[in-house]
């Protein structure tokens, strides 16, 4: 296999495995081949380094990060999903799954950009168009038509210069953080520690991290 092709391969693989763990609308955007290429990109690195500090300093900066803070929050409660699911308990996966779709149709978006709000509340009504009654496992979900809801709620995040695969690297390397030297753990112990950290964040015991700068971000996970 070409080194060409390899990478093509590699990149469909780390697409394949965000389908399977992480929020719905970040995969269908990559689906339908929105990137922040097409939406804001410029050809010159130092000049889109130069808009993003900009952006942050600028009057829409607060929105910017309290939009920052809410999705990773969400994606810390998608981290317990996943963890439920590897428990192989589908009791507990079921349980975890509705209790993460009814989070997003709850999330405090205090501080964030009415666009926002209203794509991100189309989504989570989408994701909770369901009977409990009606569900034995995660395969009863209905599915639902999410695909337009996902594309506006990722144009307007990569608007804000907020890359899904940066905030899910940011998510990662505070859960990393947290479990370092702890490798024994179980599904189930990992469940424990993601859900305090993600109570800790919600209740301001604990500070939400600084944004990391571009440099510092590892790019192909």
């Amino acid at each position: 296999m070409s080194r060409g092709l390899g990478d093509v391969y590699k990149r469909q693989v780390h697409i394949r495995e965000c389908m399977r763990r992480w929020l719905p609308f970040v995969i269908m955007a990559a689906s339908l081949g929105v990137s922040p290429a097409q939406d804001v990109a410029s050809p010159d690195a130092a000049d889109l380094d130069l808009d993003l500090v900009k952006l942050k300093s600028g009057p829409k900066g607060r929105q910017r990060e309290a939009m920052r803070k809410v999705l990773l929050l969400v994606h810390l409660k998608q981290k317990e999903t996943w963890l439920a699911e590897s428990t192989g308990d589908e009791a507990v996966h079921l349980a975890a799954e509705i209790s993460f779709r009814r989070y997003l149709a709850s999330v405090d978006m205090d501080g964030c950009p009415e666009e926002f709000r209203r794509a991100f509340l189309r989504y989570a009504k989408l994701l909770n168009s369901f009977e409990e009654k009606d569900l034995n496992s995660v395969a009863d979900f209905p599915a639902v038509p999410l695909q337009a809801a996902g594309r506006e709620l990722f144009r307007v995040l990569l608007t804000y210069r907020l890359e899904p695969e940066h905030l899910l690297e940011e998510m990662k390397a505070m859960v990393d953080e947290e479990i370092e030297g702890k490798e024994e753990l179980s599904a189930g112990q990992m469940m424990d520690i993601v859900r305090g950290m993600r109570e800790a964040l919600q209740s301001g015991s604990r500070p939400f991290p600084a944004e990391r700068p571009p440099e510092d971000r590892v790019s192909g996970m």
